[in-house]
């Protein structure tokens, strides 16, 4: 595996979200294509109005290969100006930011920047990571083919990827969204290696300001 295989792969990682496993506590129900088209208007417009968003979130990763699940805990900044920064406090010191056309990870130990125009897939990395936080992914179809559901008292956008880069890393992402805000509360993604991990957003607030540092890129 060469180096810019084993850094997507941390990447993923520490960043993908999955799901615990492929059964839900509720009965997944599949919409209509009418329904669908409303739940992912609803949602678009929503995301449309989101400029800056602040949470913390909690991170349970299952490894294909063992039993155990690996939680951590940490923070997320994101503003729709093409920046975002997640930040793991607990049980480690991890920092990942992308700020326009740049990621830059820091560790207790060490740090780099790469520049994502150099790889289409860090560039569909990033546009994933991003649009997950607001559920701008559903209406990226060159990316996703989507499957709108209600899940109990949510909606469940099953995205599966269309393009053989993100074919390579993942198998589904899904996005649940609180029915009242049309926003994203948890991210799931099954990787293509069995993975699965699950992150919950908490303490959401939109539209606040943000200071410029927490997006800096030292």
């Amino acid at each position: 595996m060469n180096m810019k295989r084993m850094r997507i792969r941390l990447i993923i990682g520490l960043m993908a979200a999955g799901m615990f496993s492929c059964l839900s506590l509720h009965a997944q129900t599949k919409v209509s294509a009418a329904q669908a088209k409303t739940m992912i208007a609803k949602i678009n417009a929503a995301a449309a109005k989101i400029h800056t968003i602040q949470c913390d979130f909690q991170q349970t990763k299952t490894l294909s290969f063992l039993n155990d699940k690996m939680v951590s805990k940490g923070v997320m900044s994101y503003d729709h100006a093409g920046k975002l920064r997640w930040e793991y406090t607990s049980p480690y010191s991890y920092v990942f930011i992308i700020n326009n056309n740049r990621v830059h990870i820091k560790t207790s130990k060490n740090s780099n920047t790469i520049d994502i125009r150099s790889s289409r897939l860090f560039q569909g990395i990033a546009r994933v990571m991003m649009n997950s936080v607001t559920g701008k992914s559903l209406a990226n179809d060159s990316d996703f083919s989507v499957e709108m559901y209600t899940v109990g008292d949510e909606w469940m956008a099953l995205l599966t990827p269309k393009g053989k880069e993100m074919k390579a890393l993942f198998k589904t992402i899904r996005l649940h969204f609180d029915k009242t805000r049309q926003m994203v509360s948890k991210v799931e993604m099954v990787e293509k290696n069995g993975d699965n991990t699950v992150i919950q957003l908490t303490h959401v607030k939109t539209n606040g300001k943000i200071d410029e540092k927490t997006f800096a890129i030292h």
